[in-house]
């Protein structure tokens, strides 16, 4: 569903139409997924969680014996 609305977004540029003419209330995802079409750029990337394996801590060294 959130590719068809960006693919609506991306539609709408190449029509010409307003980046005003988009029919999602503020602030829905749906309104953020369209803007995405429309500009041809990922919103708030900062805001995405990083990829797990980043962030997992790193594994203690094993302890070899002496």
């Amino acid at each position: 569903m959130i590719m068809e609305i960006i693919k609506q977004g991306a539609r709408a540029r190449t029509l010409g139409r307003p980046r005003d003419a988009c029919p999602y209330p503020g602030e829905s995802r749906e309104r953020r997924a369209w803007f995405e079409g429309f500009d041809g750029s990922v919103s708030d990337l900062g805001a995405r969680a990083p990829h797990p394996a980043l962030t997992r801590p790193a594994a203690a060294p094993a302890r070899v014996p002496a």
